[in-house]
This record gives structure tokens, sequence and C-alpha cells, in this order.
């Protein structure tokens, strides 16, 4: 037993060693970009082959050596090894260890800098791509619950109380185009990070004929980039990434603090599938809205995230440093939590059932349809701020009293106001307050069905967006792996 405080030089070493490896390795989490990994190793084969540097006998073995690791790493049958640091060398150790000495040449005019930048980009395209396709089911669930619901009438609310009356579908509606706005901002994201890193090397390239747009082609990029320098110490695409999935967990956040307050007895504008709720350990009558309040806590993760990732990059000097390795776990979870998060919601909302007699009760009780009788006496000739504090004292009086103003007759009206006529009735029913409002982006029947249309040309393009990325990324699979080998296998 070494006497304590006296630690032998090989003891110190090692214990120092394990101290390094456990503190810089990070196995732990980029194993998760296996298959990317593989992916790009084998393109970047095809570049040494193109270059003559492996030779076709060479090139073959690494090629089926690779596609070999990958099967068996997607059964989950390989040990990976903590002490070999990270994803890429346990993939070259693997691959050492199934075909020898010749997989030694694959890391030829390639460092792990610009390695790792690219399997975060093709993880990025596919993950995005799968963010895609939540929102527009999502949406689509959006948009069925607004067309069912073009001529119920709820509280429109500002500031948290009763404002102005609004349908459910205009309201379901606005939350439809913040995932549009959503949708476009990681398109563009997308777009960003379609760049091929291959070939930047450590930083300053390398001395090899390797064609950096023909492996961009082959592994389905729009581009190599730029500058080698900026290649490996970009991680732009990774934050700005984050930040769009951010705005999509903000969003859904919104969505499920109404669906919490929504689904209270207070409220009671919609009630939840008993499956897609919790029941209390203790209140044999409570079921909890776990999903939504899951749904809104995931919010902090996010910008927590967001700012991680903004904190780590502030003030690095160009080129690669250590730091960067610390990108990728907020980049797995901003993913895992907006992806789940779309899903969760969708499926709450895809069981939930609207009660529309109590919205439209909310809007008497509120006197919603004040605004409108102030209207109508701007429109009989009466300055607006005379025209508002008339309406103010209606509804005082109407609260007092316990009577809401839209069950006044026409005699009561013009006791407050010679100048209501009988068609003043019409102005303090919700549903023709509503489709008064008949403007571009208002709540009218006629308005909200012109937003149907326009979102439906959305979901066409979005659509035919996620088609062409789903191309773009199997048919990378495809060149690389063959047909017969997916991401899911």
């Amino acid at each position: 037993m070494v006497e304590k405080g006296k630690p032998t030089d090989n003891i110190l070493r090692t214990s120092q060693y394990e101290v390094v490896m456990e503190y810089t390795g990070s196995l732990s989490f980029d194993r998760e970009l296996y298959f990317w990994d593989i992916v790009g190793s084998l393109a970047h084969a095809d570049s040494l082959l193109d270059a003559k540097i492996l030779s076709k006998d060479e090139h073959e073995k690494i090629r089926k050596g690779l596609v070999e690791l990958l099967l068996a790493l997607n059964k989950g049958g390989v040990e990976l090894r903590p002490e070999l640091e990270d994803i890429h060398m346990n993939i070259e150790a693997l691959l050492t260890d199934k075909i020898g000495a010749v997989a030694g040449k694959l890391h030829t005019g390639r460092s792990r800098n610009d390695q790792v930048s690219l399997d975060a980009r093709l993880y990025s395209r596919e993950r995005i791509l799968e963010t895609l396709e939540e929102i527009v089911a999502l949406q689509q669930v959006i948009m069925s619950i607004a067309r069912n619901n073009l001529e119920s009438v709820m509280p429109g609310l500002t500031h948290m109380q009763p404002a102005q009356p609004v349908s459910l579908a205009h309201h379901m509606m606005a939350h439809w185009f913040k995932l549009q706005r959503d949708f476009s901002r990681l398109e563009d994201c997308y777009e960003r990070a379609n760049l091929c890193p291959l070939g930047a090397g450590a930083l300053a390239g390398n001395t090899f004929p390797i064609d950096r747009f023909k492996v961009a082609e082959e592994l389905g990029f729009r581009a190599p980039t730029e500058n080698s320098i900026d290649t490996v110490s970009d991680r732009d695409f990774v934050t700005e990434t984050i930040f769009c999935l951010s705005m999509i967990q903000l969003h859904l956040s919104s969505m499920a603090e109404e669906i919490i307050l929504w689904n209270t007895p207070q409220f009671g504008y919609i009630k939840l599938s008993p499956r897609l709720t919790t029941s209390s350990s203790m209140m044999p009558q409570k079921r909890n809205p776990d999903i939504a309040e899951l749904a809104r806590g995931k919010m902090g993760r996010l910008s927590g995230d967001l700012i991680s990732m903004l904190t780590m990059l502030k003030g690095l000097p160009l080129a690669y440093n250590r730091d960067l390795q610390e990108d990728k776990e907020p980049l797995f979870d901003a993913f895992d939590s907006a992806v789940d998060s779309l899903w969760a919601i969708r499926s709450l909302l895809t069981g939930a059932k609207f009660n529309v007699d109590k919205m439209r009760q909310s809007c008497l009780s509120a006197n919603l349809t004040a605004t409108d009788l102030a209207d109508y006496l701007v429109n009989k000739g009466e300055p607006f701020r005379a025209a508002f504090l008339t309406v103010k004292m209606m509804v005082q009086d109407s609260y007092d009293k316990g009577k809401p103003i839209e069950s006044m007759t026409i005699e009561e009206l013009k006791k407050y106001n010679k100048l209501f006529g009988k068609d003043a009735l019409d102005y303090i029913k919700p549903e023709i307050a509503i489709e008064r409002r008949n403007i571009y982006g208002g709540p009218s029947a006629n308005a909200v069905k012109k937003s149907f249309g326009t979102a439906e040309k959305m979901i066409k393009k979005n659509e035919s967006c996620i088609s062409k990325i789903s191309d773009e990324i199997q048919g990378t699979i495809n060149r690389l792996l063959g047909p017969s080998v997916d991401m899911q296998d």
C-alpha cells in the first residue's frame, strides 16, 4: 500500500492521465454522431481514392469495413472505449481491429477539426428535417381544430383580461402562423448549415489533391465552406439552430400555458384526455396537465442551451479551441426537447375537447362588445372620447346590476345616448361584432377562410421543402451506403 501523500511516480502519472482523459473525453455524448461520422468517412475515402492516395483494393477494404462497423453499431453490438477520448478515435480503432493497418490511411488529409464539424452538420441536417416534419404535423392538427370552430365565439384577451370577441378558429390560427415562422427560420438555418467542411483540415487545409466540390456534392451539401480557418472555428450553425429551436419551444410554451389555463374549472374551455393527464398521489379528484407543464418548463432548458453556446463562443480566438467540444450537448438536448415537445403538444391537442358553450358564455359576462357600441356612436357623429365615456358608464352599470350589455333593450340603450337606434342591438352580439371585422388578417369567418387558403399554400411549400431536404439526406445515404441501409436500421 502506498503511504498517503507519497504516491509513486507511476501511480501519479496514471492518476493524472485518468483525470485528463475523464475530463477531456467526449465519448459519453458524441457517440450519438457515430452514424454520420461513418458516412463522412466513406465520402472521405472516396476522395482519397480519387486523389490516388488509396488503391482500389484499399478503398474497398476500408469501405466494406466501415459499412460492417456501422451495421454492428446500429445493432448495439459494439463496445466503445472511453479511453480513446471520442467517437472519431473509437471508430478508427474499431476499423483498425477489423481490417488492419490500412485503416490508418483513412485519416490522410483530414483532421478531427473538420471531421467533427462535418459530423455536426450532417447530424443537424437530419434533426432539422425531423423537426420540420413535427412542425407540419402540429400545424395540421391546429388547422383541423380551426376549421371545425369557424363560428365558435370566445373572448380574445389582452393583459389576460377579456378584451374583444374572436372565433376559436382565429385564435388557433394565431398559433399556426407562429409555427410557420418557426418553420421558415429553421428552413433558412438549414441552408447555412448545409455546407461541407471536409478538406479544411486542422485549420489550413491540406496538401493532398482532394476535390472539395465533389465530396460536398456526394454528401448532399450545397457547396464546400469558403475559408478553412472559419470552417473549423465556426459554430454559428449550431448556435442558430438552437436559437430556432428555442423559438419553437417559446411558442409551444405559450400554447401550453393557454392549455393549462383553459383546462382549469375557472376557465373550462378545454377538456384534456384522461389518458394524457396524470392523477395526484394524494387527491383523488385531480387530473394534472403534466404534458403542457413540462412543455412550458422545457423552455428553461432551451434558453439554457442557447446561453451556453453564446457564452462558450464569446471571445474565442481563431481557429479551433477545445471549448468547441461543449457545443454538442446543448445541440443534442435542444433537438430532443423541441421535437419531443412538438409531438407531446400535438398529442394533447388531438385528444382535447373544446367547450364552445362556455367560451360563448364568457363573452356575455365580460361585455366584450363595448368597443363596438362606442364605434356605433362614432359612426353616428359622436366624438370617440365622448362615445368611449358613455359606454364606459354603461359597462359599470352592467357590472353593478349583474346584467350584461348584450341583454339590454333599445329603450335601455337610449337612456345612455339618444343616438342609439334599433340597429345598435346588432352591435352588441359577439357573433356579429366578429363578422364586422372583415379585414385581411381579421377574425371574421370570411377573413379566417382566406387565412386557411394562405396556410394551405404555405403547407404545400413546407411539404416541398421537407421533400427536398429528405431527398438530399436520403440521397447521401444511398450514394455512400446503398439504399438497403437506413438511418433507423
